[in-house]
This record gives structure tokens, C-alpha cells and sequence, in this order.
């Protein structure tokens, strides 16, 4: 799936955490995109793509 900046997603932070946020910054890369999230929480997260979970809403 494709993500872009604003889009708020779902995703997996260790092995058990689901936290939500907000899409900053998109660094596409040959091999995997890398997505630069504000948590809802109030951290800012970098995370693969495969981490994503669900998109809940797009921009």
C-alpha cells in the first residue's frame, strides 16, 4: 500500500505495541519505504512500511 504525508495510520511499535499517527515525512527508498510518524501518544516514530497495520484515514 501506498502512504503519503497526513495520512493517519495504525502501526506496530516492539513487538506487541500498536500505537496510531499521523504520516510526516514519506523517504522512499529501492528496497522499502521508511515513514516518519507523530504518535498520537506524543513521540515521533520512524518505521517501516511492513510495521503499518491498517490505514484509518487518508489525506
Amino acid at each position: 500500500m501506498t502512504y503519503s504525508i497526513g495520512d493517519i495510520v495504525r502501526f506496530k511499535v516492539g513487538s506487541d505495541e500498536i500505537q496510531e499517527g499521523e504520516v510526516q515525512i514519506v523517504e522512499e527508498r529501492h528496497d522499502e519505504n521508511i515513514l516518519y510518524i507523530n504518535s498520537f501518544s506524543g513521540w515521533a516514530y520512524k518505521v517501516n512500511e511492513e510495521r503499518v497495520v491498517s490505514l484509518i484515514s487518508e489525506n
